[in-house]
């Protein structure tokens, strides 16, 4: 397969701390947009397939004053043409004991995928807002955090019919896969442990729920 991509990323207003070899990004106060255009070349470097592939996503955050600060990233993407799985959209799970930010913690690698789908992950940073009024617990300066991630989306029946084994993958059509939990940051200034509950295809075999 071969592929040429072009990537527009706009960021009003981005501010950056610079030095002699990178620069690191202080954010912005308003939202930043990603917009990400695939076209695949048919017949180039032996390729077999010609598509386009459009992704846009779209990332903002808020301060919330005494409830701390509040993150959210929307995610869209489609695909034009029938394809063959490993090139449409597989939805990112995870298998490990590690926290990933951008993927679905308690979704099974290659358990979803999709030509078309909506995406939605949050993140609330509470501050201490409730942990600091534990005396006991004030001086380690734990803060507490909430997460949520949810995705829909939908494989066309002409796609469907290119896999070998449809069984073998699920699509997101009939219901989004949800998930959400509650953690702790800042242990010892470097450690975060979270609690994520899977709430939705909790028939699916060899899934973690919690």
């Amino acid at each position: 397969n071969s592929e040429l991509s072009l990537h527009i990323r706009f960021a009003y207003k981005e501010r950056f701390v610079s030095g002699k070899v990178d620069r690191i990004s202080l954010g912005s106060s308003f939202p930043i947009l990603n917009l990400l255009y695939s076209r695949g070349i048919k017949d180039l470097i032996n390729s077999h397939f010609a598509y386009d592939k459009l992704l846009l996503r779209v990332e903002d955050y808020f301060y919330l004053g005494n409830f701390g600060l509040f993150s959210i990233r929307a995610e869209a993407g489609k695909i034009f043409q029938s394809l063959p799985y490993p090139l449409l959209f597989i939805h990112p799970g995870n298998n490990s004991f590690v926290y990933d930010r951008t993927a679905f913690n308690l979704m099974n690698y290659y358990e979803f995928v999709s030509d078309q789908y909506l995406s939605v992950k949050a993140e609330q940073h509470f501050g201490g807002i409730f942990l600091d009024r534990i005396p006991a617990l004030r001086k380690l300066k734990w803060r507490e955090i909430a997460t949520f991630s949810a995705v829909s989306g939908r494989l066309s029946n002409k796609n469907r019919a290119l896999l070998a084994n449809p069984a073998v993958f699920s699509d997101l059509s009939n219901k989004p896969y949800v998930e959400a939990g509650v953690g702790i940051e800042n242990i010892f200034k470097i450690l975060r442990i979270d609690n994520i509950w899977r709430f939705s295809y909790l028939d699916h075999p060899e899934i973690a729920k919690v």
